[in-house]
């Protein structure tokens, strides 16, 4: 008897063998397939014994050589890459990678998370939102391999690979106080995530030790998920209110590029006016001019270590309950925007 293919099942169907795949990769809903036409698919697979070379496989191995990353954002200058390293490292060990976006909302996380378990991935680097505790706990509970990067969920056991983000935003705050930068704004956003919280508490420590007789923080906080246009008229106002202002710290790298904005629209300098550093590198801070201090943060180090580990326990190298974790240090890159504040010829704005 003749080997059914993807291409009979097509053809019998009169449909394309794109169609066929997608079906059998368990994405018809994300391709806008109808679930009549999926009922088709699947029935005839299952009439003419149809078994597709990964699903045998995974019948054979059981292991579909899939694995899922969850990331808050695929489009970040920071996620982008961490997700194509882990795709390089992923290929050379014979796995392909589901990537998917949470936008850093929980439910659209849950239903990632089931989504890529009922596709029978092998493993997943999750990005954990806010309220994604219990999915990754029912995963530990099943027994599904899984390691959390950039940030951690509180008071859960879990393997990760994470930035000491506390000692990055000390060290960074720190380098503008031994630069002589006395009245710094701190402008984050509102978050209980870890690493968010964490750059705040490491901030605030410099500043304190620093000496606070002497040195002056003024806070800022955004809503998370807030438009571009709205981000950047509350860092305007926040300068129009707070001229005594000669240094900027931004908690990330995006409302690093739009407080850039914001200081242009206010006609203030960098780094002549004021100057500024930003937690997290981004292209466009290396190519500015002035180029942008920042504390960065090793991507391939973190992508490396993560794709690792999960391969480890998917081997079972490594308990999935090791607690076992990676933190890694973040780097302090000087460039123009943060200068000893004695050389500056012109006075504050």
């Amino acid at each position: 008897m003749k080997k059914v293919s993807m291409k009979d099942i097509a053809k019998e169907l009169n449909t394309s063998i794109t169609t066929v795949s997608f079906v059998i990769n368990g994405k018809s809903e994300a391709m806008g397939i109808s679930p009549a036409t999926e009922k088709k698919v699947r029935d005839l697979i299952k009439k003419r014994e149809f078994n597709p070379n990964s699903a045998a496989r995974m019948l054979r191995t059981g292991k579909s050589k899939t694995l899922g990353l969850i990331v808050e954002d695929i489009g970040n200058f920071f996620f982008g890459n961490i997700a194509k390293i882990i795709e390089i490292e992923a290929n050379k060990n014979g796995y392909n990678v589901f990537f998917s976006s949470t936008e850093n909302n929980d439910e659209t996380a849950k239903k990632l998370i089931n989504k890529m378990r009922n596709s029978s991935v092998d493993g997943y680097i999750i990005t954990a939102t806010q309220g994604l505790k219990e999915e990754v706990i029912k995963l530990g509970r099943e027994n599904i391999p899984f390691v959390l990067i950039d940030r951690l969920i509180p008071d859960l056991e879990a393997n990760y690979v994470i930035l000491d983000n506390y000692q990055g935003s000390y060290n960074l705050a720190k380098h503008l106080i031994e630069r002589g930068y006395k009245n710094i704004g701190f402008i984050s956003i509102y978050s209980e995530m870890s690493m968010m919280t964490e750059r705040e508490k490491g901030f605030i420590s410099a500043i304190n030790d620093g000496g606070t007789d002497t040195i002056q923080m003024h806070s800022l906080k955004i809503e998370f998920g807030s438009s571009e246009v709205k981000t950047i008229s509350m860092i305007s106002e926040f300068l129009k209110t707070n001229t005594a202002l000669d240094a900027l710290f931004f908690a990330t790298n995006y409302l690093g590029v739009m407080g850039i904005e914001a200081l242009q629209k206010c006609k203030i300098r960098i780094p002549q006016d004021i100057a500024v550093v930003s937690f997290d590198d981004n292209d466009l801070f290396r190519l500015l001019t002035p180029s942008i201090t920042v504390a960065s943060q090793p991507i391939k180090e973190m992508a490396t270590k993560s794709i690792e580990m999960l391969l480890r326990i998917i081997k079972k190298e490594q308990k999935l309950n090791d607690n076992r974790g990676h933190i890694i240090k973040p780097e302090i890159i000087v460039r123009e925007s943060s200068p000893q504040k004695k050389v500056l010829i012109n006075s504050k704005h």
